[in-house]
């Protein structure tokens, strides 16, 4: 019998004004990846929680650690588009969250995090976190057993963002403008194999 392994998913995915051509196909792959995550998802031996944060300006929360069976449908009045990109405060506050909601439990052996932070665009608007708050997190966190946490984005501004906050290049994914939904395909693969143990580690199909 096969030990009980708890994946908690959180996904921080850019709201603003800059997404507003994709954002329908965003929100349709994200549907489509919840039901199937939904139907392989065994709560005895499985589970997984699922956490959805958007950001423009502000950074909101749409769905708080809801077990993958219980995530409604995201609808547009969910995740809509507006506004700037408030990058930094979006990862560095829920780094913050987790950090103290899971921080103790994840051991990447019997709970991991998979924290995607999905972004078209680079920092522009935030007022609670700085590169040097951000580094100081990630310095924390990204390193510990069961702790992943991945940037995947298309503006090369973002990537030198990444840069500056010592983000680790082998959790990053860089996409196209118009290939999002391909993105995060490659995200929810390398999801389903951290669900299942199959890695201890993201395994994109290309980094950058």
């Amino acid at each position: 019998m096969s030990k009980k392994h708890h994946l908690h998913y959180v996904l921080v995915a850019d709201s603003s004004g800059s997404m507003a051509d994709q954002i329908d196909e965003v929100r349709d792959e994200l549907n489509i990846q919840i039901e199937k995550m939904r139907k392989e998802s065994d709560t005895d031996t499985n589970p997984c929680t699922f956490t959805l944060r958007t950001f423009d300006s502000e950074v909101k929360n749409v769905h708080v650690n809801i077990p993958i069976e219980d995530v409604p449908k995201i609808t547009q009045r969910d995740y809509e588009t507006g506004g700037l990109t408030a990058l930094f405060d979006a990862i560095g506050s829920t780094i913050e969250s987790v950090g103290a909601l899971l921080g103790n439990r994840i051991d990447g052996e019997k709970e991991s995090l998979a924290m995607i932070i999905f972004s078209d665009g680079g920092e522009n608007a935030s007022r609670n976190y700085d590169c040097n708050k951000i580094e100081v997190l990630l310095d924390k966190y990204q390193n510990r057993p069961g702790f992943n946490i991945a940037f995947v984005g298309c503006d090369p501004a973002s990537f030198q963002d990444m840069d500056r906050v010592r983000f680790s290049s082998e959790n990053r994914i860089m996409f196209s403008r118009g290939e999002e939904r391909h993105a995060l395909q490659d995200v929810h693969a390398s999801v389903s194999d951290l669900k299942f143990k199959r890695t201890k580690n993201f395994n994109f199909k290309k980094n950058n």
